[in-house]
């Protein structure tokens, strides 16, 4: 006995197919050798329908050169492109989910980062275009400030002065030229009768209104031309003749060291209108040093100082040239008003240093 070596189901030795599933069994040497009279006309008729018959009595076909096909593979076979189409679907969807997932992350991340070069560069720009308008401003307060130095040097050497700006708070209705210091007691201005806290409101027979229009009418004059001008004073408008000295040459000045300085011991004075009874301005003083030569004469806090050494004083500035200019160890008197009652002390300077 054999076995079929399709199914696995015994067969009989003498068996040429499997009673099972009709595989022919194991190939023999005989089975090439055709030892039948050929027939060319029946030969496939009787090929076809013949039969053997074995010890069991059963029939079987001849098996053929061909063998069929099972459910199975028929079933595959012919699913086979539905399966094909199934899988070529499959990577479709899957290839444009995942460019769906491309675009729906790359793309707003994309957006994102030209949103924030965008907007660097856009913050760049403005902090470059920040710097320049500082420098831009920086140049020009420069330029006012080196205008400004040789426009004050030009008046402090052509007229004998110091300007500056009129204070809106003293005078909201007047505008000029303020006078905040003599250069010298022989300067043009000292020479005119000009004095500190004076406002230049007229020059030339032109109206003065800011340092534009006396750089204007100053400009074209020579030195030692003489000018007309005025002047506001305590309320009064009073009218003066200025001789213009060389704008190249400062006026000459004293020179004293600092030990040949006087010390008065007024540690802060401003000024303040109005002497009782007019609107004359004065220095009132804010601070005395204890055992200077101000508080051994007795000044006190809020004194309004009008005049030193015989000579009217209505600016810090003025005050200060004038006690410097003082030597140590001078008398001289000082006239204040302490409330309503004028008064003079008579005080020996000390030394600045």
């Amino acid at each position: 006995m054999t076995k079929c070596h399709a199914c696995g189901t015994e067969m009989l030795s003498p068996e040429r197919f499997c009673r099972n599933c009709g595989a022919p069994a194991a190939v023999l040497v005989e089975d090439f050798a055709d030892t039948r009279e050929f027939d060319p006309v029946g030969t496939s008729a009787a090929a076809a329908h013949a039969t053997l018959r074995t010890s069991s009595g059963q029939f079987y076909a001849p098996a053929s050169n061909t063998y069929p096909l099972t459910q199975d593979s028929d079933a595959s076979f012919q699913t086979s492109p539905l399966i094909k189409s199934l899988q070529n679907f499959a990577r479709r969807k899957l290839v444009w989910l995942l460019a769906f997932l491309f675009l729906l992350v790359f793309i707003p991340t994309g957006l994102a980062i030209g949103r924030d070069v965008i907007r660097s560069r856009r913050a760049q720009r403005a902090e470059q275009a920040r710097y320049a308008e500082l420098a831009r401003q920086r140049k020009q307060i420069k330029q006012a400030e080196i205008a400004h130095r040789s426009f004050e040097e030009t008046v402090q050497n052509a007229l004998g002065f110091r300007p500056a700006i009129v204070s809106v708070a003293e005078y909201p209705d007047l505008q000029g030229i303020f006078v905040a210091s003599l250069t010298s007691e022989y300067s043009p201005a000292a020479l005119a009768h000009v004095q500190a806290g004076d406002v230049l409101i007229e020059f030339g027979g032109q109206p003065v209104r800011n340092n534009g229009d006396l750089a204007q009418v100053l400009d074209p004059l020579k030195p030692g031309a003489e000018v007309g001008l005025k002047l506001y004073r305590d309320g009064e408008s009073i009218a003066s003749i200025i001789r213009i000295a060389d704008r190249s040459t400062p006026p000459i000045q004293p020179k004293t060291e600092a030990k040949d300085h006087g010390f008065l011991g007024l540690g802060d004075v401003t000024r303040r209108c109005c002497v009782p009874g007019t609107r004359k301005w004065g220095l009132e003083v804010h601070r005395v040093i204890d055992n200077s030569p101000a508080d051994l004469a007795g000044l006190q806090l809020g004194d309004l100082i009008t005049e030193f050494d015989g000579r009217s004083i209505l600016t810090p500035e003025e005050f200060s040239r004038r006690i410097q200019l003082t030597k140590p160890r001078s008398k001289v008197k000082v006239k204040f008003y302490r409330g309503n009652v004028p008064q003079t002390v008579e005080l020996t300077l000390g030394h600045g240093w």
